[in-house]
């Protein structure tokens, strides 16, 4: 029998609670958590799963989830206002628990390779040639942390741009 990853189990039990409770309230909306499963894969493409618990953390508002996919600078920095963003809230509430896609991109920072993927989510609701991504980073291909603006909008184009495959 395959092992769900803890960070999986957790993700899933809290999403479950949430369930239970109905609804939550953020802001002037009422998110309907009933309505929402995690996409649980058993293979994950690289960066695929820590962009699943970076939403997940921010639809569940839950900060210590959030500070496992952040860089240690970052981490000291996050706290519940973090959590807190409309524009972010707006994106996540709608998402349906899935990773669409996932483009990649390289560059050279300081004499090192920094490699950075892009994690699709959900299209703009208004205009169709603009996605929401998560955007994340690493120096050796598999532990993912947050960028400074972790959920973002990118044209189609621009993330169609970018690699299907992991560089190097």
């Amino acid at each position: 029998m395959k092992k769900v990853p803890l960070m999986m189990a957790v993700g899933l039990s809290i999403v479950m609670m949430l369930s239970c409770g109905g609804a939550t309230e953020t802001g002037n909306e009422a998110v309907e958590a009933a309505h929402f499963e995690l996409d649980v894969k058993e293979q994950y493409q690289p960066a695929e799963e820590a962009a699943q618990q970076v939403l997940l953390a921010y639809r569940t508002k839950d900060v210590d989830l959030l500070k496992e996919y952040a860089g240690n600078l970052m981490r000291m920095g996050l706290d519940e206002s973090a959590m807190e963003r409309p524009d972010y809230q707006n994106q996540i509430n709608n998402w349906d628990g899935s990773i669409k896609e996932i483009r990649y991109d390289s560059d050279v920072i300081t004499f090192e390779d920094v490699f950075y993927a892009y994690a699709y989510y959900m299209t703009d609701a208004n205009q169709a040639d603009i996605l929401y991504v998560v955007s994340l980073e690493s120096s050796d291909k598999e532990n993912w942390v947050i960028t400074m603006n972790p959920l973002r909008s990118m044209s189609r184009a621009d993330f169609q741009e970018k690699s299907e495959n992991l560089p190097g």
